[in-house]
């Protein structure tokens, strides 16, 4: 690994305007050399069960400050179980 490792490579003018030129072959399947009945709905890995819509937000809780501030985060956050 080297120090320029999170540096990204942009394509140069020329070589953006070479890939215009080259032509894009499309492969069915057959070309593939895959069998139908291998792939699809049917030999999925995962099947979705169910979805929802994200729940819309609820307003959030103000914590006024007038000396006891820290206290009413800290009784918030244990009512949410982060602490």
């Amino acid at each position: 690994v080297t120090e320029k490792i999170n540096e990204p490579r942009y394509p140069s003018f020329k070589g953006i305007m070479a890939a215009k030129k080259k032509p894009v072959s499309a492969l069915s399947l057959a070309d593939a050399g895959i069998d139908a009945s291998e792939v699809g709905l049917a030999n999925a890995g995962s099947q979705v069960v169910e979805s929802a819509p994200k729940p819309p937000k609820s307003g959030g809780v103000k914590v006024t400050d007038e000396g006891a501030g820290g206290v009413g985060v800290a009784d918030f956050l244990a009512g949410e179980k982060l602490l």
